[in-house]
């Protein structure tokens, strides 16, 4: 009867333990307070209540023993711990630690574990449950609360021995059967709240969000019709726009298309608003007809009833003509080659697809090809390369007329459609345009282009007759090019010379130089020849040297000699692109090369360096040492040897070196 007694005693401080734990459980649901949108100073005042109830619950504890009480914080504090972050937690657990150890007693280190324990478990627990399966909320609050409890009931084995075993034998059962479920059952109460609050915080977010879009644009209108086009509801900007617009102020119940005057405009509205009426979502982009590049994007959704039926519409309308007019300059650019301004091949293959139908045939496709392009850019720069290509395009555009149907598709590649041109007109027309550019001079150079041409009759694909046109270029190219290049060549030394006439001097007394050493070296006439035209051609990379560089008073600078160094490697571009001039384009390159591997552009050394490049080298060197520079006086013939053979086996071929020198050490005069 006794233990009865003492077990209904325990199971009613029980019972009063946990009334108080889901009073505060139903104050916090019977509030709107949210954690997460408080500041620090409110964290803390709800620590400090959940703090005093605890000593509440401590109050109104189960009592073992004197000191030796047992109660529901633990449940408290681990909840605590999992919905009201650090802050709260520490000040609500610092407080009950502070109590409790003020109590004392042989059960304070079991009553200060579990609450530590407790509150750290509560506070770990988003971090622990990932190594758990997914389960629904209760469960895995059952599962908090057993945890806690397994850990409060391990730190009584703090009590003395055997003290602690009767404890944990008298209270094990409730702690790990009675106490999960008072962890869960508060748990949830507080989840269902978070939930609630926070679904009433999207709601009114969601609210605030469809209030700002239909009242506080100023760039949509907004409306909703009844089946009989008559206002149900509108927003301040569609009220604003129809008095600007129509001059009428709307309220509800106006008939909407009654207040639409221009037939046009009705009729277009009236047809989407109809769609709309009979179950259809249409977007519309339209020009309005009352004023030119005016855009509306128009939207029309039905609006249902809870049968589903149609009991109106809803419109949405925005000027986009700020964004229409950004598009179609995208698209402009996008379609167009930004040197010449002419289309690209991205329009081009559009438009010969276009063009590909038999109201456009007989469709003529003209390829034309810039002869001496990469010369121009090698000799005279890259901005020399634009003005061709740009000036090449206006004559283009002057014979063909139609510059819609002119394209640069590639660096140096045209491309011209003709739609109803038969081959007999589209020739006269490539005639036309091949005199008038072959007529004009660019740098000294004489400007061709190589034309193919094929006719489409629809009988074959189109890409064949595009293939026809490119084979007939090629075939004109090969005999066009060649003589070109070569002219090219020829105008590009003319012209270094005009700028610069002790360039001339100076090849013509180099080849002699060069003509001497290879005779005495026993080469055979053809080498001696070769000779001769690569210390003529030896300086023609100069051309794309600035004059003020070339012709300086002064020493150069570190940047200005890194720009003369770049003239063998110009000069070799030059002349690599004719075949007539390929084999002497290595011996243009190397001519600054050095026998010692310090030389430019490539560091060869010894025999690496062709032959007729070593002969340049010493042949170039002695005249430009007897001869006279803006920046110094020249040396003399003695001074010059001199210096060939104390830079022999080092700048010089120890062979070529000693040949000159046996050559010419006794002579008293400069070589004229």
């Amino acid at each position: 009867m006794e233990f009865l007694n003492e077990s209904l005693t325990v199971f009613a401080d029980l019972i009063n333990n946990a009334i108080l734990l889901f009073g505060l459980g139903f104050i916090y649901a019977a509030t709107n307070y949210n954690q997460s949108t408080k500041t620090k100073s409110y964290a803390i005042l709800f620590g400090v209540l959940i703090g005093f109830m605890t000593i509440l619950i401590m109050i109104n504890s189960w009592k073992f023993s004197d000191k030796l009480i047992f109660d529901t914080r633990s449940v408290l504090l681990v909840v605590t711990g999992l919905f009201f972050g650090p802050i709260t937690t520490g000040v609500a657990a610092l407080i009950a630690f502070i109590y409790r150890l003020s109590l004392g007693g042989i059960g304070v280190y079991a009553g200060l574990l579990t609450i530590v324990s407790t509150s750290t478990l509560g506070l770990l627990w988003p971090k622990l449950r990932r190594i758990f399966p997914p389960m629904k909320p209760i469960y895995e609050y059952l599962l908090l609360g057993f945890i806690a409890h397994v850990l409060t009931v391990i730190g009584f084995l703090s009590i003395p021995w055997p003290t602690a075993f009767e404890v944990i034998s008298y209270t094990a059962i409730p702690y790990l059967t009675f106490y999960p479920l008072l962890t869960a059952f508060l748990a949830m109460i507080v989840h269902n709240q978070k939930e609630r609050v926070n679904a009433q915080h999207r709601i009114k977010e969601q609210q605030l969000l469809l209030q700002a879009s239909i009242d506080a644009t100023k760039a949509m209108e907004v409306f909703a019709l009844d089946l009989n086009y008559c206002y149900l509801s509108f927003n301040e900007y569609h009220e604003y726009s129809m008095r600007k617009y129509y001059g009428v102020k709307i309220k509800t119940g106006d008939n909407f298309l009654e207040l639409i005057i221009h037939p046009a405009m009705r009729a277009r509205i009236k047809e989407c608003l109809d769609a709309a009426l009979q179950g259809e979502f249409k977007t519309n982009i339209s020009m309005v007809e009352t004023e030119s590049e005016k855009y509306l994007e128009e939207q029309y959704s039905p609006i249902l009833d809870d049968r589903g039926f149609v009991m109106g519409v809803t419109v949405f309308s925005q000027d986009i003509s700020e964004r229409k007019k950004y598009e179609q300059s995208i698209l402009y650019l996008s379609y167009r080659d930004p040197l010449t301004n002419l289309h690209n091949r991205r329009y081009y293959t559009a438009e010969l697809h276009r063009l590909d139908k038999p109201q456009s045939y007989p469709l003529s496709i003209v390829i034309a090809d810039i002869n001496g392009l990469k010369i121009m850019n090698d000799a005279f720069g890259h901005d020399a390369g634009d003005l061709l290509l740009c000036t090449i395009a206006d004559e283009l555009i002057q014979v063909f007329k139609n510059e819609s149907h002119i394209a640069r598709i590639g660096g140096d590649e045209f491309v011209i459609l003709m739609p109803n041109t038969d081959k007999e007109h589209a020739e006269k027309y490539i005639n036309s345009a091949k005199k008038n550019i072959e007529a004009k001079v660019l740098h000294g150079m004489s400007l061709s282009v190589s034309f193919g041409l094929s006719v489409s009759e629809g009988e074959l694909p189109i890409e064949n007759s595009v293939k026809h046109a490119e084979d007939d270029m090629y075939a004109h190219k090969l005999f066009e090019i060649s003589s070109h290049r070569n002219e090219t060549i020829k105008t590009i030394l003319k012209t270094l010379h005009e700028k610069n006439p002790r360039e001339e001097k100076h090849s013509e007394r180099v080849s002699k130089i060069c003509v001497n050493i290879g005779q005495a070296l026993k080469m055979r006439d053809e080498d001696i020849k070769m000779l001769k035209v690569i210390s003529n051609l030896h300086d023609i990379g100069k051309i794309a040297i600035d004059d003020a560089i070339l012709n300086k008073p002064g020493k150069l600078d570190e940047k200005e000699w890194e720009q003369i160094k770049r003239h063998p490697e110009i000069g070799y571009r030059i002349l690599a692109t004719s075949p007539e001039y390929a084999d002497i384009a290595q011996d243009i390159l190397s001519h600054h090369e050095r026998f010692d591997g310090r030389g430019y552009p490539r560091g060869l050394s010894g025999e690496e360096i062709p032959l007729r490049a070593r002969i340049i080298s010493v042949a170039d060197a002695y005249d430009a040492m007897v001869s006279e520079r803006p920046y110094r006086k020249p040396l003399t013939h003695q001074e010059a040897i001199d210096e060939i053979i104390k830079n022999t086996g080092s700048q010089f071929d120890p062979v070529i070196a000693q040949t000159f020198i046996n050559l010419f050490a006794q002579q008293k005069e400069v070589i004229a």
